[in-house]
C-alpha cells in the first residue's frame, strides 16, 4: 500500500459536484475512480444519517417568537454552513446535528425582536471534552445575529492562550477578517451585515476601554466581544457599562467552560431586611450579656467569589440578555442552588430555564470508548468495554515525573516514556502514509505540575529524541529492527482489532520514519514563563511534542494528538475531565492513538466515563417526565475516593442513598501488591467459616454451604478486623454492613445462606487451600486473571445464572426447580434479566453470601478471544505467585428484593429528585 488519497478529499468533491447540480450518480462518476463509486456511495449514505436529537428540559418549552423564525432563511448561519460543508468538508450529518441542536438551544432564548419585553434567560449546554462546543455555540452566535440579537460576549476560559484560539477561530467563521494564502475564512459580510470586533487576538487586544467606541453600544451595528474570564477584564467590562446608560439592545453572553471560575466559590450576602432583623438580634442578646456577631461582620457578610459576581453584574447591567454557559464538566453547575439570592449581584447562575444535553458526534471517542465503563441499570449487567489503546505506566515511573514541591529535578526518563516517543514517531509515520502528507501530530507529556519540573523534563525529551534520530540515521542495523518489532508486535494486531483495512506493513511506513527523523522535532513547554504557543494558523501542520501542566487541563485543542502521556492524579471528577486532550475525533487514526498511564487512573476515567453517562440518562429521563431545571437536581453518582468536585464548588449539594435491593456486589478489585491485606482476608475468612460450624447445607453441585446463618454473623465479617474490600470499590465492605444492619431493624436480611464457591475438582495447577471448614479438608481453588491494564482488577467474579442453564450459575443457590421456572417466566414478562427475576424470588429475610477462593497461580484463559473481542488479553494473578502470591478471596452478596431504606451514594443538587 502507498500513499492514498484520503475518502474526505472525494466527499469534498462530490459535495461541490452536486452543490452545482450534479445528481449523486453523476458526481460519482465524474470525480470518483470506478472502484471506489461502491464505497463513496456507502459512506454517503450513512453520513445522511441524522444523529440523535439532544435532550432538552425547558420550563415552557420554545418560546412564542421562534414559532416565525427561520434559522435557514437567516444571513450569517446559511454563510457558516456553506463553509463548513464546502471548504472545511463537514458531512451534512455533522452539520445537520449542530443545525438541529442550535435551532433547540435558540428557540428557549428570550425574544430579541425590537418590542420584545425585558428578559434574564439562564441555560447550560452539555457537551463533551473536545467534542466540538465551540462550533456549537459558533452557529449559535450566527443564529442569535440572524434573529436579531446585537451584542455577543465570549468569556473564553481563563488563559491567553484560550481566548486567542477563540478569537481566530470566530474571526474565521464569522467572517470577521478576510481569508489569506494561510488562512480559511468565510468571505467578509456585505456592507451594513459587518460584525466589528471589539477585541482582537493578541494579548493587549482582550478588552480595553481606551479602544472600545461606547457609540456602537446605542447604534444598529453587531458587536462581538472574547474576552477573558479574569476579574482584571471583567471589572474594565462591567465598570466601562456602568458608566454608560443601561444596555437595551438584546445581548447573547457564551460563558465558554462555565464551570471554570464562573461558580459562587463564596457565599452570598442577606436581603437587607435579613441583615436588620439579625441586628435587632444581636441587641436582644447584647441585653442578655451573650456572645454576638458584630453589625459591621453582618453587613461585611461573606460575598461571592469575584468572578462569579463580576458575572452576575454584568448580566444586572443588560436589560435583555441571554446567559448560556457550555461545558463538559457539569458537576458544579448543576449543584448551584437554584435559589440563591445575593443582595448586590442578584441571583446566581443556575441554569434555571434550560438544559441541553448534545449527543456524542460521529467520529468522536471519548471516555467510554477508550476506558470503557461499568455497566448501568438495563443493560444487562455486561460492562461497556474500551480500546486496547490504554498503556500502562507503572506507579513508580509516575512518581518520577509527579514529585513533591522542592524536589531534586529528574535526571533519567521513565523506560515507559521512552517507549511512548517511539510510540509517536511510529504513529506520526504511518498517519503521513495514509494522508499522503504531512498533518499536524502531536504528543503530550502531562507529568509535574511544577514549572521547573516541566522545563527538565522537556530537555531530557529533547536528548532522547537527538538520540534517537541519530541510531535512525546512523546505526540503522540495529535501531531498525527494534522500531519493526515495536510496529508489527504492538500496532498491527490493535489495527488488525479496529480498522484492518488501514494495516500497513513496516517496510510502507519506514521511508516516512526517515522524513520525520531528518528535521528536528520541536519539544514545546506550555506554562507562563514559557514563550512557547502552539499557534495552528499561523503553521497548520505544526508537528511537536507539548510538555504542560495547567495549560494543558482545559479548552486547548492539540491537533492530531496520537499519543498522550497522563501520570498527573486528579480528586474531581471535573478536574480530570478536563484534563484529557486526547478525547476527541480521531475515527480515522484511533487505532494508532496511544495513552500511556497508570492503572489508579485508568480506573478513575473508567468510574467518570460511568458517571457521566449516569447523568447524561438522568437529564433524559427528566425531559421524558416534562420537568425544567426549576423541579430536578440531577443526580451525580458519587464515588469511593474521588470527589465530585471542589467542596467550595458544591453549593448546596447533599448526599443521598439509594437501596442495594435486588442487586448483586461482588469484589473485583484486589491489592494485588499487598501480600499483607491479602492474608488479612484470608485470615479473617477461615475464622468465620470456623464460627459456622460444619456445614448444614450443600449446594446443587455438591460444595460446601450454610444455611439459617444470623445476620449479625454476616455485620461481623464484614465490621472492623473481619474482610475488607479495595479501596477504589463501588461498595466498600462498611457499606454493605450499614445497609444489611438497617434491613434487620425491619426484619428483612435477618437469615444467611453461605456457600463456598471452590472448584468441584482440584485442579494441579491452582492448587486448594485449607479454610478451616470444620470436618473439610482444603478446598479446590478457581482462577481469575488479571485485567490486562489494571494491577488490581480481575474483571468479573462470579459464576452467572442464565434461563438456559438453570443451576448452573452461583445466585441460585438455596432456591428450588420451581422458583427457578418463575423466575424465567417473570424474566420473560416483565423484560429484566434472570438473575434479578431471581433475587426477586428469594425472600427478603435471606441474603446470599459467596466465598471465592482464587489461586495465586491463576493465568489467563482465552488470550486470542480477548484480542478479537477489542479486549487486550488478561495476564497472571501475580507476576512471581511464589513471592508475592496468597489465595485470593473474592466476596459477593446477592441481595433479594427490597423496599426498605437505600444506600448507593449520589449527590444532588437543592432543587431536589424528582421521581418517577
Amino acid at each position: 500500500m502507498g500513499a492514498q488519497i484520503p475518502v474526505e478529499v472525494y466527499l469534498r468533491a462530490l459535495r461541490a459536484g452536486m452543490s452545482g447540480g450534479l445528481t449523486l450518480d453523476q458526481a460519482l462518476e465524474t470525480f470518483i475512480p470506478e472502484g471506489l463509486r461502491d464505497e463513496l456511495r456507502a459512506r454517503w449514505t450513512a453520513d445522511r444519517v441524522t444523529l440523535e436529537p439532544v435532550a432538552v428540559l425547558s420550563r415552557s418549552g420554545s418560546r412564542s417568537w421562534f414559532d416565525s423564525h427561520d434559522p435557514a432563511a437567516g444571513y450569517y448561519w446559511p454563510r457558516l454552513r456553506e463553509w463548513l460543508l464546502l471548504d472545511k468538508g463537514r458531512t451534512e450529518s455533522a452539520i445537520d446535528a449542530v443545525d438541529t441542536a442550535t435551532d433547540k438551544i435558540l428557540s428557549m432564548m428570550g425574544d430579541p425582536r425590537p418590542d420584545s419585553s425585558p428578559f434574564q434567560v439562564r441555560g447550560l449546554v452539555v457537551g463533551y471534552v473536545q467534542s466540538g462546543k465551540t462550533a456549537n455555540f459558533t452557529a449559535l452566535i450566527a443564529k442569535a445575529y440572524d434573529a436579531g440579537y446585537r451584542i455577543v460576549i465570549v468569556m473564553s476560559g481563563l488563559h491567553n492562550s484560550l481566548r486567542r484560539q477563540t478569537q481566530l477561530r470566530l474571526e474565521d467563521e464569522l467572517g470577521l477578517v478576510p481569508a489569506g494564502p494561510h488562512r480559511r475564512a468565510v468571505e467578509q459580510p456585505a456592507p451594513g451585515r459587518v460584525i466589528v470586533r471589539m477585541t482582537g487576538a493578541e494579548i493587549w487586544q482582550d478588552f480595553h476601554p481606551g479602544t472600545a467606541d461606547a457609540s456602537l453600544l446605542q447604534g444598529t451595528v453587531p458587536l462581538i466581544f472574547v474576552i477573558k474570564k479574569n476579574a482584571s477584564v471583567l471589572r474594565r467590562l462591567v465598570g466601562w457599562l456602568e458608566e454608560r446608560q443601561r444596555v437595551a439592545p438584546p445581548v447573547l453572553i457564551i460563558d465558554d467552560e462555565a464551570d471554570q471560575a464562573s461558580i459562587n466559590t463564596g457565599g452570598n450576602r442577606q436581603p437587607l431586611d435579613e441583615v436588620v432583623d439579625l441586628m435587632a438580634d444581636d441587641v436582644d442578646a447584647a441585653a442578655d450579656g451573650l456572645d454576638f456577631v458584630s453589625t459591621q461582620a453582618q453587613a461585611d457578610e461573606i460575598s461571592p467569589s469575584v468572578i462569579n459576581g463580576l458575572v452576575r453584574r454584568l448580566l444586572q447591567r443588560l436589560d435583555r440578555v441571554s446567559y448560556i454557559g457550555y461545558t463538559a464538566t457539569p458537576f458544579a453547575n448543576v449543584l448551584i442552588n437554584h435559589e440563591a439570592m445575593d443582595r448586590e449581584v442578584a441571583d446566581d447562575l443556575y441554569p434555571r430555564d434550560f438544559i441541553v444535553s448534545l449527543p456524542p458526534p460521529h467520529g468522536y471517542f471519548g471516555p467510554e470508548k477508550l476506558f470503557g465503563r461499568e455497566a448501568l441499570a438495563g443493560e444487562g449487567g455486561a460492562d461497556v468495554p474500551g480500546l486496547d489503546v490504554i498503556r500502562q505506566v507503572r506507579d513508580h515511573e509516575a512518581r518520577l515525573l509527579t514529585p513533591g514541591r522542592g524536589a531534586p529535578p529528574l535526571d533519567v526518563l521513565p523506560a515507559s516514556l521512552d517507549t511512548a516517543l517511539t510510540d509517536f514517531i511510529l504513529a506520526m509515520a504511518a498517519r503521513d502514509v495514509r494522508t499522503g502528507g504531512t498533518p499536524a501530530s502531536a504528543m503530550l507529556i502531562h507529568g509535574s505540575q511544577y514549572t521547573y519540573q516541566q522545563d527538565v523534563i522537556a530537555a531530557l525529551v529533547r536528548e532522547r529524541l537527538a538520540v534517537l534520530r541519530q541510531r535512525w540515521r546512523y546505526d540503522q542495523d540495529n535501531t531498525r529492527p527494534e522500531f519493526d518489532a515495536r510496529w508489527e508486535g504492538k500496532f498491527l494486531p490493535v489495527t488488525g482489532a479496529i480498522a484492518p483495512d488501514r494495516a500497513l506493513t513496516f517496510a510502507e511506513i519506514e521511508p516516512s520514519i526517515t522524513r520525520i527523523f531528518r528535521a528536528e522535532l520541536p519539544v514545546m513547554v506550555l506554562h507562563n514563563r514559557s514563550p512557547d504557543e502552539l499557534d495552528y494558523e499561523r503553521n497548520p501542520e505544526l508537528r511537536a511534542v507539548v510538555i504542560g501542566g495547567n495549560k494543558l487541563s482545559r479548552g486547548l485543542t492539540i491537533e492530531g494528538l496520537l499519543t498522550s502521556y497522563y501520570v498527573r492524579r486528579a480528586n474531581y471528577f471535573d478536574t480530570l475531565l478536563q484534563m484529557g486532550r486526547w478525547f476527541g475525533y480521531r475515527e480515522e487514526y484511533v487505532d494508532l492513538t496511544r495513552l500511556w498511564t497508570t492503572a489508579d487512573l485508568n480506573d478513575r476515567f473508567r468510574a467518570l466515563a460511568t458517571a457521566e453517562e449516569d447523568l447524561r440518562r438522568e437529564i433524559r429521563l427528566y425531559e421524558v417526565l416534562g420537568k425544567s431545571p426549576r423541579d430536578f437536581a440531577p443526580r451525580i453518582r458519587a464515588h469511593e475516593t474521588m470527589q465530585i468536585t471542589a467542596r467550595n464548588r458544591m453549593g448546596s449539594a447533599q448526599e443521598i442513598s439509594y437501596d442495594f435491593s435486588g442487586t448483586l456486589t461482588q469484589t473485583i478489585l484486589f491489592r494485588l501488591d499487598d501480600r499483607a491485606w491479602l492474608q488479612d482476608n484470608l485470615d479473617a475468612t477461615r475464622r468465620f467459616l470456623v464460627g459456622l460450624g460444619v456445614p448444614n447445607a450443600v449446594a446443587d453441585d455438591g460444595l460446601p454451604a450454610w444455611r439459617d446463618i444470623d445476620w449479625r454473623d454476616i455485620e461481623r465479617f464484614l465490621g472492623d478486623g473481619g474482610y475488607q474490600t479495595a479501596p477504589g470499590v463501588g461498595r466498600s465492605a462498611l457499606d454493605l454492613r450499614e445497609y444489611i444492619a438497617a434491613q434487620a431493624k425491619h426484619r428483612e436480611l435477618v437469615r444467611w445462606r453461605v456457600a463456598v464457591r471452590a472448584r468441584q475438582t482440584e485442579d494441579e495447577q491452582l492448587g486448594t487451600e485449607d479454610l478451616h471448614i470444620p470436618t473439610l479438608g482444603p478446598v479446590p481453588c478457581i482462577s481469575r486473571a488479571r485485567e490486562a491494564m489494571s494491577e488490581a482488577s480481575i474483571g468479573t467474579l462470579v459464576n452467572p445464572v442464565s434461563r438456559t442453564n438453570p443451576g448452573g450459575g452461583d445466585e441460585d443457590i438455596g432456591l428450588t426447580d420451581d422458583d427457578r421456572k418463575w423466575a424465567a417466566a417473570s424474566a420473560a414478562e416483565q423484560q429484566v434479566s434472570y438473575p434479578v427475576a431471581l433475587r426477586n424470588r428469594r425472600p427478603p429475610e435471606e441474603g446470599l453470601l459467596l466465598l471465592y477462593p482464587i489461586s495465586a497461580w491463576s493465568q489467563p484463559r482465552d488470550p486470542q478471544g480477548a484480542t478479537e473481542r477489542r479486549k487486550p488479553p488478561k495476564r497472571p494473578l501475580f507476576d512471581d505467585p511464589v513471592r508475592d502470591g496468597v489465595t485470593v478471596i473474592g466476596m459477593a452478596v446477592s441481595f433479594p428484593a427490597s423496599d426498605s431504606p437505600a444506600t448507593v451514594r449520589y449527590v444532588v443538587g437543592s432543587a431536589g429528585p424528582v421521581t418517577s
